[in-house]
């Protein structure tokens, strides 16, 4: 059994309302928006530490472990795709929608520059190519080839 508040009068010697004033209301929203944003900055920051891992590795194997031209495309690929990736994180990040008034989508796209447009898309197809000379790789019994030219599409998809 639950047992109900009992009904009370509001009075005049209350010292505290239960609700905020607009100025209170106004100083929560601007402090929880300073620590979101805080919170995003390290989390941004936290995320590009991984590409930037993944880049060093990489940078390494392009000069000093790639015996062929095609170890060095191959390298040099997964580069560009983890560059990619850090750009797309820190440049790039997401945005809640606007909600004063409805855009078409069309005026949305024409706002956006060709980098912002179509960089996410041939990223995207990077890695996928990646992926496939992973495959090609795993399937001539190369495991320890085919997960490192996996590894920019691991790290895409996070």
């Amino acid at each position: 059994a639950r047992l109900r508040k009992a009904f009370k009068y509001p009075t005049d010697d209350e010292s505290e309302p239960n609700e905020m004033d607009e100025e209170h209301q106004e100083k929560l929203i601007a402090d929880l928006q300073a620590e979101d944003a805080q919170k995003n900055k390290l989390y941004r920051t936290a995320f590009l530490s991984i590409p930037a891992a993944g880049g060093i590795f990489f940078i390494y194997t392009f000069f000093f472990e790639s015996d062929t031209a095609q170890q060095r495309l191959i390298a040099g690929l997964s580069l560009s795709s983890l560059a990619c990736t850090a750009y797309i994180l820190h440049f790039m990040p997401l945005q809640a929608p606007e909600r004063k008034g409805k855009k078409p989508i069309y005026q949305i796209d024409a706002e956006k520059g060709p980098v912002e447009r179509y960089l996410i898309s041939l990223n995207m197809a990077l890695a996928i190519l990646l992926l496939v000379a992973s495959a090609v790789s795993w399937r001539k019994g190369n495991g320890g080839k085919a997960w490192r030219e996996a590894l920019p599409s691991i790290i895409y998809g996070l």
